[in-house]
C-alpha cells in the first residue's frame, strides 16, 4: 500500500525550487591529500604525500570513484553532499583561518558534482540521520544509509547533508558530471589535459592541425567569491 503524501503542483514545486538558496540539482563528492610524509633533502623538508590535486587527478583520468567502507559499517560506499556550493564555500574557508589541525574540514575544495537525478537513477540515496541507539534496528541493506544523531551528546553531522550509494566504485558519466577546482586556472589544466585531440581537416582533406575535444566539463570555485591561498 503507497503512503499518501501531500499534493504539490509541479509548478509549485518549481517556484519553490527557484527560491530556495539551500536546494540545488547537484550532488558534490570532495576529496582530500593524504597524511603528510615528509623527506629531508639537503636540510631542506619536503611533503611527498599526495595532494588533494594529485588525487582528483587520478579520479579524472580513471573516471572511477572509489568506495570506502571506514564509517558505514563495512560496507563500501561512496559519499556526497547536496549543500550548495556557494554554501560549502564557507566550510572551507576555515581551513584558512583554523590554528590546529582538528579545528580543519575532513575536505579540500577538490572534486566532482554529479547530477542528483543521475545519482538517484544509480542507486543513490539520502542517508538517514538518527539515534546511535537505533543503528541495530536497521536491516543490513539499509545500513549503508545510517548516520548517528544525538544533538543532546554533540552528534551532528546534519550540515554536511549526506547522500550515499552503496558501491566498491562508481563510474562516472562525463555528460552528469562536473569536475571542481578552486581556481580558474586549475580548470583549463584539468579540461585540456584529458581532452581528447583531434586532426581538424580542411576542405581539401589536408591536416591544418590539432584541436582538442573536452571530455569533462569544470568549475572553479573563484567564481563564486572562494580564495584559495
Amino acid at each position: 500500500m503507497s503512503q499518501p503524501t501531500p499534493d504539490l503542483s509541479k509548478e509549485l514545486a518549481k517556484r519553490i525550487r527557484l527560491v530556495r538558496r539551500d536546494m540545488g540539482d547537484l550532488l558534490f563528492h570532495f576529496t582530500r591529500g593524504a597524511e603528510p610524509k615528509w623527506m629531508e633533502v639537503r636540510g631542506h623538508k619536503f611533503n611527498t604525500a599526495e595532494t588533494a590535486a594529485n588525487v582528483l587527478g587520478k579520479i579524472v583520468q580513471a573516471g572511477t570513484l572509489r568506495g570506502s567502507s571506514k564509517w558505514t559499517y563495512g560496507i563500501d560506499t561512496i559519499c556526497f553532499t547536496e549543500a550548495p556550493i556557494q554554501e560549502f564555500n564557507s566550510v572551507f574557508a576555515l581551513a584558512s583561518i583554523a590554528s590546529e589541525k582538528h579545528l580543519r574540514p575532513r575536505y579540500e575544495p577538490y572534486g566532482v558534482a554529479v547530477s542528483k537525478n543521475w545519482l538517484f537513477s544509480k542507486g543513490g540515496r539520502p542517508v538517514i540521520y538518527d539515534h546511535p541507539d537505533a543503528q541495530k534496528k536497521y536491516p543490513h541493506d539499509l545500513l549503508y544509509r545510517f548516520c548517528p544523531y544525538d544533538p543532546e551528546s554533540d552528534v551532528d553531522y546534519t550540515w554536511e547533508r549526506e547522500w550515499r550509494i552503496d558501491s566498491k566504485e562508481l563510474k562516472l558519466d562525463p555528460k552528469h558530471t562536473l569536475i571542481i577546482v578552486p581556481t580558474s586556472a586549475e580548470a583549463f589544466e584539468i579540461v585540456y589535459e584529458n581532452a581528447n585531440p583531434e586532426v581538424d581537416i580542411d576542405s581539401s582533406g589536408a591536416a591544418m592541425g590539432l584541436f582538442h575535444t573536452p571530455t569533462w566539463l569544470a568549475v572553479s570555485l573563484d567564481m563564486f567569491g572562494f580564495r584559495h591561498d
